[in-house]
């Protein structure tokens, strides 16, 4: 039962995020990232205080000298999040960071400062392309030397293409912690309608950091810790596929989320009626899917990935780590407030799991103007009926249960609102396969990171070492999984993900560098009644090998592709036990990151780069800051015998160092003689013109005043004004 708030405080759909907008050719912006504290109160002075969250939803100041109670603390000044205390990254003093708006085409410069002290970052904006500049990619160690602490970094990039689309970090799980802000851009002008974003993501009450390390999946099979547990723990879908490894603590929209249910301030997205709100959803998270509905509401989905689609009717969004679709919502509802929801598909623990009915979930509000503001909402999720059946974008596996009376819409349904241009009849496609199948890896390698940026270390004709292709099942392979791109081809990739049934999960994979197509999408066999999946898809040929690593064509089983307005996209969800098929056109060179967007699954290591083009690569700017490994001398210089620090024998260094001082010394020598010099005929020049003129109006000032000293000397005062 939904109860009265009295004094529920909510905030706007930005949350506590402010947009920065630019029209100009050139867009300049500074983004500062700092540690904070959430649910901490910092006053005018700049003390710093915790609050506390009280039953009515609002925020008292933790007074810990006086022990008394503290004053109300507006919650447009505390970073609340869940309601529990925690490290938060900020951007700006913000949480999420602040919105960045600008025109296609615009010439963008954004200055990273790093406030963070212990820890170095980069920042990548996903979705721009990065053309002509692919070192202001923003991936550590690929593109780019990590940003230290206390140093800053200024990307320069020309924002295309248009749409929606973020900024985050890619350094370790910062993107987890709050470093990360919608980065719209906009085609022709500022539009004219209302649109907010609508970040969500999953949360925990520790550090992303902490929960990796404890992560047992990064050398092998290492057992359950604190969040990561066993398989029988492990969240699970009702088609029989992982959910995620790692417990479910909270989540967020833009900022702010409920934990235990409690009485934490929530996001609120105004509404007037008769309106029609976009709202741009980014999911910001690191692993649990999210079904995202709004009570009593329709959805219109107007863009995937920040690229335009056919317009499509929904009740829901099936929403992975890394995508983003604009839908808008029309305020065609009697005036209240109506629950945003965005629900886990979770069914139970293990495999075998059945449903437990309990929710998951993640909360926001629809507010009319005129609805009451100090109160939940009391709405409650839209009836799906065999007659009137509730229709779910992105679905990953083929079907629902029966029961549920849902119905699946794939990303291949949509409708680019581009024409696809098909590649010329002489040209010879390339077709490449990826496995992602077991544990993370792509095609059962993981992915070590260099010590050294590519981008700085590779020339033209390197070969890039190549990696096994038969890895054993326990462990996979570590290797610095590199594949070059031919340039100016049409290239086709089939994004595999068979394993076996009861051990695989959906994966949302992203392109760094490209936008693709979504021609095809494979599905395993299923049980239609229970929606359970039963045996992976047989579309393609893996031979005796489990981990598929070398994979063709099942004889003549192929898919059929969609070449009639396929979705552009750059971050593609691979069914479990199935398989996508993309398509680019390379005609970007770059060093170009591969990876899937579950942020555990990446630092595990599912993620490769792709070299395009290396000979056209631009010059880097000068300047650009280099890093690596450094080992010193095995025989430091001391003046004896051995190696000196450039290379020459001791003697030749004791030489060089000698010769250095005696022409210090003789320039010392001479300098003095010089002065000298000066000063004795300085003084007889002064002595004859005393003789001439007698009396002197003022004494000449050089660098600083003289003042006479009793015995008539005069003694130096410095001048703060020269």
């Amino acid at each position: 039962m939904h109860l009265l708030r009295a004094l529920v405080v909510v905030c706007l759909c930005v949350s506590m995020a402010t947009a920065q907008r630019c029209t100009d050719d050139v867009c300049e912006f500074t983004l500062a990232v700092r540690y904070a504290r959430t649910m901490t109160h910092t006053a005018r002075n700049g003390y710093v205080t915790g609050v506390d969250l009280l039953t009515n939803g609002s925020l008292k100041v933790r007074d810990f000298l006086w022990e008394r109670d503290g004053p109300i603390v507006p919650v447009e000044e505390t970073i609340t999040a869940d309601g529990a205390q925690r490290n938060v990254i900020l951007v700006n003093g913000q949480f999420p960071g602040p919105t960045l708006e600008v025109m296609e085409g615009a010439q963008v410069i954004v200055t990273v400062v790093n406030n963070l002290l212990r820890e170095a970052t980069t920042l990548h904006f996903h979705g721009m392309h990065m053309r002509g500049v692919p070192y202001m990619d923003g991936v550590p160690y690929v593109t780019q030397c990590p940003i230290l602490p206390m140093h800053n970094f200024t990307y320069r990039f020309k924002a295309e293409p248009a749409g929606t689309h973020w900024y985050h970090g890619h350094m370790g799980s910062q993107k987890v912690d709050g470093l990360y802000g919608a980065f719209i851009v906009h085609k022709n002008s500022m539009p004219t309608k209302p649109s907010l974003p609508l970040f969500l993501q999953d949360w925990w009450h520790e550090d992303f950091n902490n929960i990796d390390v404890d992560n047992g999946f990064m050398d092998r099979m290492l057992g359950p810790g604190r969040y990561f547990v066993t398989n029988q723990e492990r969240a699970f879908m009702f088609d029989g596929s992982l959910l995620t490894a790692i417990r479910f603590e909270s989540g967020l929209i833009n900022g702010r989320g409920r934990s235990n249910n409690n009485s934490a301030p929530l996001t609120r997205c105004d509404i007037s009626p008769g309106e029609t709100l976009r709202l741009r959803l980014i999911h910001a998270g690191a692993e649990y899917t999210f079904r995202l509905s709004i009570d009593a509401h329709s959805m219109t989905v107007v863009a995937a990935d920040g690229h335009d689609v056919t317009p499509v009717q929904v009740q829901s969004i099936l929403v992975f780590p890394g995508e983003s679709y604009d839908f808008e919502v029309t305020g065609d509802q009697p005036v209240a407030n109506y629950w945003i929801r965005a629900e886990t598909p979770w069914a139970g623990k293990g495999p075998d799991a059945a449903s437990e009915n309990r929710m998951q979930d993640v909360k926001a509000i629809l507010a009319y103007d005129g609805a009451r503001t100090n109160e939940d909402p009391v709405t409650t999720t839209q009836d799906c009926t065999e007659d009137n059946p509730c229709r779910v974008l992105n679905c990953p596996f083929p079907a629902f249960p029966q029961n549920s009376h849902a119905e699946c819409l794939y990303a291949t349904d949509l409708r680019s609102t581009q024409e696809y241009s098909m590649p010329d009849e002489s040209e010879t496609i390339q077709e490449y396969f990826f496995s992602f199948g077991l544990g993370s890896t792509i095609n059962f390698i993981k992915f070590d990171t260099p010590k050294a940026p590519l981008i700085l270390n590779t020339r033209p004709d390197d070969d890039f070492p190549p990696c096994e292709t038969t890895c054993g099942f326990i462990g996979g392979c570590w290797c610095r999984h590199v594949m070059k791109l031919p340039h100016g081809k049409t290239i086709r990739f089939v994004l595999m993900n068979l394993g076996v049934i009861g051990y695989g999960m959906h994966h949302s994979v992203h392109l760094h560098g490209y936008d693709f197509r979504v021609l095809a999408m494979g599905f395993p066999d299923y049980n239609e009644t229970t929606g359970r999946l039963t045996s992976p898809n047989a579309d393609i040929y893996c031979g005796d090998s489990l981990e598929c690593s070398v994979a063709s064509w099942n004889g003549t089983r192929r898919p059929n592709l969609n070449f009639n307005r396929p979705p552009v996209r750059d971050t593609v969800v691979v069914p479990a036990f199935g398989y996508t098929v993309i398509e680019i056109r390379s005609n970007n060179p770059g060093f170009w990151f591969f990876h899937c967007h579950q942020t555990t699954h990446q630092t595990q290591g599912m993620a490769m780069v792709f070299a395009e083009a290396l000979d056209k690569l631009p010059a880097l700017p000068h300047g650009f800051p280099t890093c690596g490994d450094f080992t010193g001398d095995e025989k430091p210089s001391t003046g004896e015998s051995g190696e000196g620090p450039n290379g020459q024998s001791g003697t030749l260094a004791w030489l060089d160092e000698t010769r250095l001082v005696i022409i210090i010394l003789a320039a010392t020598a001479l300098s003095a003689i010089l002065t000298l010099a000066a000063v004795r005929i300085y003084h007889a020049r002064t002595g004859k013109s005393k003789e001439k003129v007698p009396e002197t109006p003022e004494t000449p000032r050089l660098l600083g005043n003289t003042v006479p000293r009793e015995n008539g000397a005069s003694q130096w005062k410095e001048d703060t004004q020269f």
